[in-house]
């Protein structure tokens, strides 16, 4: 019986190897490593610094700024308006006119709140702690002080980049001291919309 067995066996285990050659998988096994979710945190970007790392945004202040990226998209005003109404302490101007009314005004003088607010969110960002609050701040420049605007300090692109984000008329305000006059969003670490300011 043993025997038998033995003589089976012999028989059966060069068929079974020749069936596990046919069944070779290695070409389907997708050689690229595995991407397990990263347990390392994403950067902090501390006060005062910038970043274009929208990974490293808070959940609560990305999750913010791509619904004012969606609100964008549809290219209303009334949406926009719709959006920033839902926060009691928003600001979209220094004066008391109403989002609307303000938005609207720009939009006939030849500035389109919209597509501004689109430039800008494509900008790095910049962090401002103010104590009890954090804002992060689009684009970068305008969370930075009157100071480190100054053109002595600036890189060559970071000049060019003004110059888009400004035009010559606001460079030469930057060059007589003034802080950040062109559009400018922020977004509180809690995620609230607290401004979409143009002007100073």
């Amino acid at each position: 019986m043993n025997a038998l067995l033995t003589v089976s066996r012999m028989l059966l285990l060069p068929l079974l190897l020749v069936s596990l050659a046919a069944c070779d998988l290695s070409e389907k096994i997708d050689t690229q490593p595995l991407r397990e979710a990263s347990s390392t945190p994403a950067p902090v970007v501390e006060d005062g610094a910038e970043s274009d790392d929208i990974n490293a945004l808070p959940e609560a202040v990305m999750a913010k700024r791509d619904e004012i990226l969606t609100v964008l998209e549809m290219d209303s005003i009334r949406r926009l308006v719709n959006l920033a109404d839902e926060y009691d302490a928003f600001r979209s101007n220094y004066g008391d006119l109403r989002h609307y009314d303000h938005w609207y005004i720009l939009k006939r003088a030849g500035i389109d709140p919209i597509l501004a607010t689109k430039i800008i969110l494509a900008e790095p960002y910049g962090v401002k702690d103010f104590g009890a609050e954090k804002y992060y701040i689009w684009p970068a420049f305008a969370a930075r002080s009157v100071e480190d605007l100054d053109f002595s300090r600036l890189s060559f692109s970071e000049r060019v980049r003004l110059q888009e984000l400004l035009g010559e008329d606001g460079l030469a305000r930057l060059q007589a001291g003034e802080s950040y006059p062109g559009f400018r969003l922020a977004i509180r670490q809690d995620g609230t919309w607290v401004y979409l300011l143009q002007d100073n």
